[in-house]
């Protein structure tokens, strides 16, 4: 029994470290609502000791936890824990009760891993747990008041210069009821409520002025960035409008562009806003799959397609990566939105804290391996044509890059839709250093681009894409059989010898290096 002490003492140590870790968090808050001033001083002046990589925590802690503190505030006005749990949280506790709570609630409602740190014994964290599930309804309730599509949307944005709000109109909604729910019906409602359609897009956009987006004219509003009309009102209230960013739109739009009628998964569907757009591209026919792992998440997804009128969709609560492809072998497309950094959301407020890079470059290691799993499997479906593969993310370690791994790995038979498939009018395309050519059809967005920070790219199949020596029997674009006279031009002049005449399917990427080197060596030869 001895011998189980040290690792005793250490488990207390770690509880006490965690504790006092919710505890210096609270402190801060404390000292910012007496005196305000800054979260970095404010850590100072409250005499919280912490060596360099604690106390970036702490901060980070802080500086999230006031992101989403008039939500968790209005939460505790749902769910009184102050009240209910009054024998935990006294009222004149050091550090104060309430500032305690939120910061248990930041980590239990938006963290990570949503989840309190600390020992399940600690009398804070259990009274919490008790009303853990009231906490939670309430949330998703505030959620989808607001009209976003993830809680963590509900945060203070750390963007001054929105210039947009986005409203989709829902045909579904339209085409299930007997009332007028059509895009002109939509237009004549706003009308009375004061606002006035321009055909030219303007931003910011002017008070009491609204138009439809250039890049996706059919069914998305453009709206000054103060608007809430929806607030109430029964076109939000019947599902016939979704408040969605526009960048948010574009994965649906590019997956169901030329449909042929054939079934469809959404793999990450969750909370359900892009699914629901798929639907209505598809005419609410057909049949749609959409798969959610998260238990929470999946109510989320349920509320959202029924509320959307999706009876083309059939929601599973279960993992897309351990769906068997054999049982879906009508499936063509298929659109996947795995969780990223989420870099790209204006409102993220990370970079008020000095990341630890090291720490930074572990996890975007474990989403990018964990995205490019996702899009291996969707290869594996037997009828698929089309995989999108969509972020909210600004890293090439979770965009570019996992799209060359996945091209890499389809052995010849993926190839990136050319430009003219991937809303070709949008200006900013992939990074060519990371892509080569094929980052003319890929798509990035910024706040610049007056969206959420995305990236979207669309896998095409290779029909026939197993070479034989020179020849192919897939159709080829001009540019590939101009790459591949390179090629051969390149094998006439010694340059292949020592290869076999069978050759490996190249990627995009590695035959426009062939053309390149092709041209280095004629500039070469006229030199010498």
């Amino acid at each position: 029994m001895g011998a189980m002490f040290p690792s005793t003492c250490v488990h207390a140590q770690d509880d006490a470290h965690r504790m006092n870790f919710y505890r210096a968090g609270a402190s801060a808050l404390d000292h910012l609502d007496k005196y305000q001033g800054s979260v970095k001083g404010s850590l100072a002046a409250a005499r919280i000791k912490a060596e360099a990589g604690e106390a970036k925590r702490i901060l980070a802690l802080v500086i999230e936890t006031l992101k989403y503190r008039d939500v968790l505030l209005e939460l505790l006005d749902k769910v009184p824990l102050l009240k209910l749990e009054r024998e935990t949280f006294r009222p004149k506790g050091t550090p104060s009760s309430r500032n305690l709570l939120l910061v248990l609630l930041h980590d239990l409602l938006f963290s990570t891993r949503t989840r309190i740190e600390a020992s399940d014994k600690w009398p804070p964290k259990a009274a919490v747990a008790r009303h853990q599930a009231r906490l939670k309804a309430e949330l998703v309730r505030i959620q989808l008041r607001a009209g976003v599509s993830s809680v963590r949307e509900l945060g203070r944005t750390a963007n001054a210069d929105v210039q947009a709000r986005y409203v989709r109109w829902n045909p579904n909604i339209d085409a299930s009821r007997a009332e007028d729910w059509s895009l002109p019906a939509l237009h004549k409602h706003l009308v009375t409520k004061g606002f006035t359609r321009i055909e030219k897009a303007v931003y910011p956009v002017p008070n009491g002025k609204y138009f439809m987006d250039p890049h996706l004219p059919d069914y998305l509003l453009v709206f000054p960035p103060n608007t809430n009309w929806w607030a109430g009102d029964r076109w939000y209230e019947a599902g016939a409008v979704v408040l969605q960013d526009k960048a948010s739109c574009f994965p649906a739009a590019v997956i169901m562009d030329e449909w042929d009628g054939g079934e469809c998964i959404d793999g990450t569907a969750a909370p359900g806003n892009k699914t629901s757009l798929m639907s209505a591209l598809m005419g609410n026919k057909g049949t749609l799959y959409a798969f959610e792992k998260s238990a929470y998440r999946f109510k989320t997804l349920e509320k959202m397609l029924a509320r959307a009128a999706c009876s083309n969709t059939t929601a599973t609560r279960g993992d897309f990566t351990q769906a068997d492809p054999a049982d879906y072998p009508n499936v063509t497309r298929i659109l996947l939105d795995p969780s990223c950094s989420g870099s790209g959301i204006v409102n993220r407020l990370d970079y008020l804290v000095e990341q630890d890079e090291t720490e930074d470059e572990d996890r975007l290691d474990k989403l990018a391996a964990f995205q490019l799993q996702m899009i291996q499997h969707a290869f594996k479906f037997p009828a698929v044509k089309r995989i999108v593969y969509s972020t909210c993310s600004i890293h090439a370690e979770e965009d570019e890059r996992v799209v060359a791994k996945a091209l890499k790995s389809g052995g010849g038979k993926w190839r990136v839709a050319p430009r003219a498939a991937v809303l070709p009018e949008w200006e900013r395309r992939g990074r060519v250093e990371e892509l080569g050519p094929d980052a003319e059809g890929v798509i990035r967005c910024l706040p610049e681009d007056k969206t959420n920070g995305f990236f979207v790219a669309c896998f095409e199949r290779v029909e026939g894409g197993v070479k034989t020596g020179t020849k192919s029997i897939r159709t080829k674009r001009p540019r590939e059989e101009e790459v591949e006279e390179v090629e051969r031009e390149a094998e006439e002049d010694g340059d292949g010898a020592d290869e076999p005449k069978a050759a490996k399917p190249k990627t995009a990427a590695q035959l426009e290096r062939a053309r390149r080197k092709k041209q280095q060596q004629k500039q070469k030869k006229r030199r010498t």
